[in-house]
């Protein structure tokens, strides 16, 4: 029986990246012969990849997510897609499961009666507007109640659409996902990550987002910032962690015919290792650029204390190129999310915890020096 073909997006971004390393390093029997197809932007990229990953990998040149009808195509050929590269692109999501639909079942072929679907979203999905809309303080949702949870988003997208909200509800909600026949359907599950931190291990993009944005902030203005009343709260988890979390939805597929992932409403996971407010993210830059003597600065354009100053939503928002919406469900949304379902069905353990978070601070203070020249 040969394996199963995987089809890959964002395999040089930090968390697809990280990904495939995982699943190229990978010593469970069931996951080292894998092919794994990639879609890449640039010919030098694509070299790179061969060269370190062998033939296991082989990259296909695209332009971008708006090349639906190459994507849907190009899904059609595979048995499982990760999709680990653009979550707010609700066109390119539809068009992988639609593609995934027209392939067709061949037990001589593939260890899975049915094509899986594994896609990326992030937690912003269930976050509230607290500055703009009704605060939610102390809501938790839990994926052991995955149907709640996605009702909960379908009602929230009727009345406030947001892209990456929307991508997985396509995905979720696509007719071969939710079809009575589920042995001629496609199996999909969200993965919706939290706040995600430490050096990923691609070939590209090792750097993650909301940790490095803030110590940018921080180092350039010589304050940290706090949006909304300073109750905004997110979980994080590990790059690493959550790529081997794909890697045992893969094993899942091929070991045990997905016998443990949910799919479609009850199909959104919660990966997390811990839980942290937003304004203890901005101390603990602040924190780490004092002991690292890279404030307060000598020419004494900074506070010579350390400083967490309220801000607007435009201020908010020059962190995240303007886009309020993101700037407020990501600097003072309330995010706290339960996840049992990858430890309970898949065995998933996260081992890089509090003793870890506390330590990335300091981590992205090395780098924003970098790339501040400061």
């Amino acid at each position: 029986m040969d394996s199963p073909k995987i089809l890959l997006t964002g395999a040089t971004g930090y968390v697809g990246g990280t990904v495939l390393h995982r699943l190229m390093t990978s010593t469970a029997p069931s996951v080292q012969g894998l092919q794994v197809s990639v879609l890449v932007r640039g010919e030098e990229r694509a070299d790179k990849l061969v060269r370190t990953y062998g033939d296991r990998v082989s990259p296909i040149l695209f332009r971008d997510y708006d090349e639906t009808e190459l994507i849907e195509q190009l899904a059609s050929q595979h048995d499982i897609v990760i999709n680990a590269g653009s979550g707010f692109h609700p066109a390119s999501a539809e068009a992988m499961v639609r593609g995934l639909s027209q392939r067709q079942t061949n037990s001589s072929t593939t260890a899975s009666s049915k094509p899986w679907m594994l896609h990326t979203s992030g937690c912003s999905n269930v976050s509230d507007r607290p500055l703009t809309g009704q605060a939610f303080p102390d809501r938790e949702l839990h994926d052991a109640d995955g149907t709640t949870v996605y009702d909960f988003e379908k009602a929230e997208n009727e009345s406030d659409w947001y892209p990456q909200r929307a991508a997985e509800l396509a995905v979720l909600s696509h007719p071969s996902v939710t079809s009575e026949k589920q042995e001629q359907g496609v199996g999909a599950l969200s993965i919706q990550a939290p706040c995600i931190f430490g050096e990923g291990e691609g070939l590209f993009q090792r750097a993650g987002l909301m940790v490095p944005i803030m110590m940018r902030y921080v180092v350039e203005k010589g304050h940290g910032f706090q949006l909304g009343d300073g109750t905004g709260v997110i979980d994080y988890v590990h790059v690493a962690d959550l790529a081997d979390l794909y890697v045992r939805c893969v094993r899942d597929v091929v070991e045990h015919d997905a016998s443990n992932l949910p799919s479609g409403a009850r199909g959104i996971v919660f990966p997390t290792a811990g839980r942290v407010y937003m304004r203890d993210i901005a101390q603990g830059c602040l924190d780490a650029a004092f002991a690292a003597g890279m404030l307060p600065r000598v020419d004494g354009t900074t506070d010579m204390q350390k400083v967490i100053r309220q801000v607007d939503l435009q201020e908010a928002a020059t962190t995240t190129a303007g886009n309020v919406v993101v700037a407020e469900v990501g600097w003072a949304g309330h995010r706290a999310t339960k996840g049992t379902v990858a430890r309970e069905r898949l065995g998933w353990l996260p081992t890089h915890c509090a003793a870890a978070w506390a330590q990335t601070s300091s981590t992205s203070c090395a780098t924003s020096s970098r790339a501040s020249g400061w």
